[in-house]
């Protein structure tokens, strides 16, 4: 998989992270091949298209919506891997996205449902998937802050700065986690 953060911080500075469909369809367009580097072999102008694939992005702009989302797998022609290239707005390997994620969470820590289950009905997600996803926020957000800072600063607290975050700022946290981590925020829930 290939995360292009850096491209992406050029493509966005004009919209918000409001609307991840015209996020992602503003990314597709804006992939440039010849910037492409395999994230495997390290070779640069090997990576030419392979294929693609359909997949579903579920989205929250206060309601949820199920999107259907074409993602473009390259080959490289040095080391024979593919790689699909996703954007900040996708987790990989969960069909949610990062803001549905994170007002999910949001939504729990203030209490706006009377329940986790009228919650999960609101967002159509099980309440098993629910928790998974809050294990994996607990546990990513501890691996950012360090164990110490972790204990200081609220989770409520933590999803408030990450919405509050202009696109920049929450671009650049995404990349400096994925850095540190070799993994995204939110990775590995579902």
């Amino acid at each position: 998989m290939i995360r292009l953060f850096s491209q992406l911080c050029k493509v966005f500075k004009q919209i918000s992270f409001e609307n991840e469909i015209t996020a992602f369809d503003k990314y597709v367009g804006s992939i440039n091949i010849e910037t492409l580097v395999c994230p495997i072999c390290g070779a640069k102008h090997t990576l030419s298209p392979f294929a693609s694939y359909k997949r579903h992005l579920v989205t929250y702009n206060n309601t949820v919506q199920d999107n259907i989302i074409i993602i473009s797998r390259y080959k490289c022609s040095s080391c024979k891997r593919t790689h699909a290239l996703l954007p900040s707005v996708i987790v990989p390997y969960m069909s949610f996205s990062f803001k549905f994620t994170v007002y999910l969470i949001h939504d729990y820590l203030v209490h706006k449902y009377h329940s986790v289950e009228a919650m999960c009905e609101h967002y159509g997600i099980a309440i098993s998937t629910f928790y998974r996803i809050l294990k994996k926020f607990k546990g990513h957000k501890q691996i950012w802050l360090g164990l110490l800072e972790d204990k200081l600063i609220s989770n409520l607290s933590f999803v408030q700065h990450i919405i509050k975050s202009s696109f920049d700022e929450l671009e650049d946290f995404i990349i400096q986690f994925f850095k540190r981590n070799g993994s995204s925020f939110f990775q590995g829930t579902s």
